[in-house]
């Protein structure tokens, strides 16, 4: 039987990840963390935590510094947390909001001080979508302390964050499309860049594929899940929403190719020696090894820099698949669907750029439908 943990007792490690060592003491059913640089501050800082809990104090109060306060709170969501949604709210507070707001006290953080924050943070060269998470991870740590009753009021919801400019959306023409495609065909990423065009899934989401989710008989794939890498471990993961969890139909090009993909994947196991089943991963190299998302990323941007397109990103196959359906007049409630989002709106809006040329074909087409009704006997 495990030895119970006792209140008091207290625990160093070093986070690798982060380079720094980490403490921890057990009080009142949930840990209080500390990071701090070296093995002494932390067995000072677990001495001082320790000393005051002696005392009967409660550790979690109002006058914890903000990096304390942090990796408790880290600590306390791990369990609620998708592994993925975890590492990035972790690095969020690792990398930008401990060292730039950890010493001070969480009762006295104001707004003032969180929009000075961003301020530097912009001066410094960060994104503005950078800058959102960590007002994003900030503000919902400090909810759970206004909860708690450590302090009165969220001071993240009086500052003031930086205007996010969107990342401009690349997205291919037909004759674009099939030049890449005709690039791509000589290499081992045409099947997985083919389905990306035709189908709009994640890169993660492709990868997260096996072949029993798909029924090429009836031209679909059944996606319950994607695959996330974290220190070197592939973890399979179900979507994020219910959406998300969908069936995505297959063009007619699309069947073909993944039986024909099957069917090669069979003699490559003979000749390499690994078996192909219904559990096999649908995208794997010739010799049987599977993709990983970061190979994807670097592999294909150097297809795509030799089709002459220049800084075409893999998700953008994504973005290029919605905005063609949506020319075509497909209902957005469809592309929705296709691609998984919780809300219809959501498509709407990532896609607003199709919308001037979708409205001058209404008008047109409203134009038409009076002067015909007009011209009849």
């Amino acid at each position: 039987m495990a030895k119970r943990r006792l209140n008091g007792e207290g625990s160093i490690t070093f986070h690798k990840s982060s380079g720094l060592w980490y403490g921890r003491v057990y009080q009142d059913g949930r840990y209080v963390n500390a990071y701090r640089k070296s093995k002494e501050e932390v067995k000072k800082a677990i001495r001082e935590l320790q000393r005051r809990q002696d005392m009967g104090e409660q550790l979690i109060t109002a006058s914890i510094p903000l990096k304390d306060y942090l990796v408790s709170w880290l600590a306390s969501s791990r369990n609620r947390l998708r592994p993925s949604t975890y590492e990035g709210y972790e690095a969020m507070v690792r990398v930008h909001l401990i060292p730039r707001l950890g010493d001070v006290k969480l009762m006295k953080l104001t707004p003032e001080q969180i929009t000075q924050t961003w301020d530097a943070m912009v001066k410094e060269g960060h994104s503005g979508s950078v800058i959102e998470h960590c007002q994003a991870r900030l503000s919902k740590a400090l909810n759970d302390a206004v909860r708690r009753n450590l302090i009165h009021r969220n001071p993240c919801q009086f500052a003031t964050t930086p205007k996010v400019q969107q990342r401009e959306m690349k997205v291919l023409d037909l004759n674009q499309i099939n030049h890449l495609l005709e690039v791509a065909k000589k290499t081992e990423y045409y099947a997985i860049i083919h389905a990306a065009l035709y189908t709009g899934l994640r890169r993660n989401e492709l990868l997260g594929l096996i072949w029993k989710d798909i029924d090429v008989d009836e031209a679909v794939i059944y996606l319950n899940r994607s695959i996330y890498r974290a220190s070197g471990e592939t973890i399979y993961q179900p979507p994020k929403t219910a959406k998300g969890r969908r069936a995505v139909a297959l063009t007619p090009s699309s069947a073909v190719l993944l039986r024909e993909l099957r069917e090669r994947q069979g003699l490559d196991g003979i000749i390499h020696g690994y078996e192909v089943s219904d559990n096999s991963s649908v995208f794997r190299y010739s010799t049987g090894e599977v993709m990983l998302p970061d190979t994807i990323t670097h592999q294909t941007k150097r297809i795509f820099q030799r089709a002459g397109l220049k800084d075409y990103r893999f998700h953008d196959n994504r973005h290029t698949h919605a905005s063609l359906m949506l020319r075509q007049g497909v209902h957005p409630k469809v592309v929705q669907e296709r691609l998984g989002h919780a809300k219809v709106g959501t498509t709407m809006d990532i896609y607003s750029h199709v919308m001037p040329t979708l409205q001058k074909e209404a008008v047109l087409g409203f134009d038409q439908a009076l002067e015909t009704a007009g011209s009849g006997p």
